[in-house]
């Protein structure tokens, strides 16, 4: 442990030299050098604090994109071109984060599957880390066709799509891996070779081998807009892009892109046999591609080979896959495989013990798990961080199997091949519940597995007086909920109580907010300097800002005074001219930023930067009563009250003035209340007059639940999301105070446009 934390540091004492060395942009300035150079590279103030504080081993890409952005500086501070991301120069970063990410020991403890969260509620052993022992055969499934071509898993393990062939009917059939169980079937004309999902997992890509390309919506289950048409021959690659936009797929000869939004070309065709794929989240492609029995890496976003030839005189059959990062490349040639540095081009690790010939190799998402199978079927496990076997070879299969698909989370695969049977591998985290387990906690599991969420009896207060604002503490054992008299009171969200600890506000004032320490509970409440003239909330009039030690409140005047945690005084800080009669506060994450709702508009701004940086939002209709950043501060989400609610990306810099919204999302019959997102920023929930209660996924634009969560028997004044977002919380004018159990969400995807 010390031995990381030593290296840690002398890593980023490096960063801060370079950055010395460099000119000394400031955070601000690199994040917008990084937008400004159009590479698709992101840079959070809050990635470059940790990165240049030590503070924790940032991930790959990140850290790879700060140091091609420092890199974009000369020695005197002047801009010049970003270095790509093959550059000599960058080598030497890429080789230390592998050495650190070696030693560091959150990131060799394996990160808990999406199940994890899941579980957690229900009797039973945690779910163990993936071993590579633990695999067996979950489902032996009967499929409707006599040869399964290919299969693919849903980015979030839901759906795991197979394509087959049945005499002359071919088709894509859709299982829920999970309990085995077939949940729908697209059927098209020819078989299919090749399936990929949207990041978002709402499209499936089909390549057939006619050469044409369909779209189809795995909630729909209906192909969108007309096939993509464009190869003479069978696709043998599809692959989207990380914006979900851009969809690229190879034949034998001829590669395409397409915007899938549109259904038209993007770019001129590409010459090339691709055997993998991978690509970059600035765009570019990066491809496995054969050609004259040699296999080379290749850019096709330049057209040029970026490494000396890796394999010569190969024959016709090969298989690769690149690692989800881009980092490795595994190929499969005769009874060979090999794990590739793509950086630089060198063997990282000779796989030992392959058992006989065979082209089938795939990476889970999370990168975690390689799995490789051989003709005669038996597949292996590797960790790609050391080349090492995991566990015995998976023989549990018999027959003519030949493809293999790992789910992105690296516990479940699926085999398939010339058989009218499917096999699906579970590890211990995925074991459906015994049917001996109670019929309870079947039902629960059953329910959260098709991500939906379960409600819990309401509490209620003694009084039933009506509850306003909730937030629970950091470490997720006290909810806090503020009532229409002044009152902060605390329940045990797991014990399901009302505990006698309570912060009585001071008579004829209401709290203005409150602050949580490292200890779990509130030291300090701030009050109006005089009662207000309208209610004010417990955590929505408040926001704190640089690491805690400032708080910006809404003073009884309705104007933003910034706070020194301290002693109350006023802090040096600038609150734009005209802020003022504002209604709801928030800051981003971060610190650095304060966003002020006035009526209908919006005014953004750091309070230690000049006049002139300002940013002002304006699209509602009605007054803005609700308001709240994203986790990485990216978003801003506002909502109104004629029920609408808009998200705005505000992570790009733009110069001072007016910006359109992104998604707006509709629902609500009533006034917005409150808005909050989950710890990770995978989901977003609103509160509103109506009595309900609705979840977004604020990357889609789209309600996560078919139906809104209900219950309440008046307006819903707060929502919240427990810290380990295995919960959600939200309080009423009712007096109640209600809780529902949430599904694992949807991985993260790209920023709404």
């Amino acid at each position: 442990m010390r031995a990381f934390s030593e290296e840690l540091e002398s890593f980023a004492a490096d960063l801060r030299r370079l950055r010395l060395d460099r000119g000394k942009p400031s955070y601000r300035e690199l994040a917008a050098r990084a937008v400004k150079s159009q590479t698709g590279i992101r840079l959070p103030v809050s990635t470059q604090s940790d990165a240049f504080r030590g503070d924790r081993l940032p991930g790959l890409d990140r850290l790879m994109g700060l140091v091609r952005i420092l890199h974009s500086y000369d020695e005197f501070g002047q801009e010049r071109p970003v270095p790509p991301h093959n550059s000599p120069e960058l080598e030497p970063w890429r080789r230390r984060w592998r050495e650190l990410a070696a030693l560091d020991p959150v990131r060799r403890s394996p990160a808990p599957g999406p199940r994890t969260t899941r579980r957690a509620h229900l009797p039973g052993p945690s779910p163990a880390p993936i071993s590579g022992t633990g695999f067996a055969v979950a489902h032996v499934l009967t499929t409707r066709s006599d040869n399964n071509w290919c299969a693919a898993f849903s980015p979030d393990g839901r759906i795991l799509a197979v394509s087959g062939m049945n005499g002359e009917t071919a088709g894509v059939q859709l299982w829920d891996p999970v309990l085995g169980v077939p949940v729908g079937l697209l059927e098209g004309g020819r078989v299919a070779f090749a399936l990929a999902f949207s990041p978002s997992g709402r499209l499936l890509a089909v390549g057939d081998n006619g050469g044409t390309v369909a779209l189809w919506d795995t909630e729909t289950r209906e192909q969108t807009g007309p096939a993509l048409l464009g190869h003479d021959g069978p696709i043998d690659v599809v692959a989207f892009a990380a914006d979900g936009r851009t969809l690229v797929t190879a034949d034998d000869d001829v590669i395409h892109r397409w915007d899938t939004t549109t259904g038209e070309p993007a770019g001129s065709p590409l010459i090339g046999e691709i055997k993998a794929m991978f690509c970059r989240s600035d765009g570019g492609i990066l491809a496995a591609l054969r050609a004259q029995h040699t296999l080379f890496l290749w850019d096709l976003t330049t057209g040029v080979s970026i490494s000396k030839p890796l394999i010569e005189k190969i024959p016709e059959i090969v298989g690769a896959a690149f690692s989800a990062d881009g980092a490795l490349l595994a190929t499969t040639v005769g009874e060979e495989t090999l794990l590739w540095d793509t950086a630089t081009g060198t063997v990282a690790y000779k796989l030992s013990e392959a058992a006989g010939p065979g082209d089938t190799v795939a990476f889970s998402l999370d990168g975690r798990l390689l799995a490789t199978m051989s003709d005669h079927g038996t597949v292996r496990l590797w960790d790609p961080s050391t080349g090492a076997l995991l566990g015995p070879p998976l023989t549990g299969h018999k027959g003519p199997f030949d493809r293999l698909a790992v789910s992105p989370d690296g516990r479940m695969l699926a085999v398939c091949g010339e058989a009218d049977t499917l096999l699906v591998y579970h590890d211990e985290p995925y074991a459906v519940p015994s049917p001996a387990a109670p019929l309870a906690v079947r039902a629960l599991e059953s329910a959260l597995r098709m991500h939906q969420a379960v409600a819990l009896p309401a509490l209620s207060t003694e009084s039933g007086v009506a509850l306003r604002r909730l937030a629970f503490s950091p470490d997720g054992t006290r909810l806090l909920v503020r009532t229409e008299d002044g009152r902060i009171l605390t329940w045990d969200p797991a014990a399901r109580v009302q505990l006698p600890e309570s912060l009585p506000a001071p008579t004829g004032t209401a709290p203005w907010g409150l602050d949580f320490p490292a200890d779990g509970w509130p030291t300090k409440l701030w009050t109006p300097a005089r009662p207000p003239s309208r209610p004010v909330s417990l955590v929505q009039h408040v926001a704190f800002r640089a690491a805690g030690r400032q708080a910006a409140v809404i003073g009884a005047d309705g104007r933003v005074l910034v706070l020194d945690w301290s002693d109350d005084r006023r802090a040096a800080a600038r609150v734009p001219d005209g802020v003022s009669d504002v209604f709801a506060l928030a800051a981003a994450p971060n610190g650095g930023v304060l966003a002020a709702a006035m009526g209908e508009r919006v005014v953004l701004w750091d309070p230690a930067a000049p006049e002139g940086s300002d940013l002002e939002l304006e699209a509602h209709s009605s007054t803005i009563g609700a308001m709240a950043f994203s986790p990485d501060g990216c978003l801003l989400v506002t909502g109104d009250t004629d029920g609408h609610i808009l998200l705005w990306d505000v992570s790009a810099p733009a110069p001072p003035g007016r910006r359109p919204p992104g998604r707006r999302l509709p629902g609500h019959a009533g006034a917005v209340y409150d808005l909050a997102f989950s710890p990770q920023g995978n989901r977003l929930a609103s509160a509103g007059a109506d009595g309900t209660v609705r979840l977004w996924d604020p990357a889609r634009g789209e309600a996560t639940t078919g139906l809104p969560l209900t219950g309440h028997g008046g307006a819903v004044r707060g929502v919240a999301f427990s810290p380990d977002a295995s919960l959600l919380a939200a309080s009423g004018d009712d007096g109640t105070l209600r809780c529902w159990l949430l599904p694992t969400p949807h991985a993260p995807t790209a920023r709404p446009r």
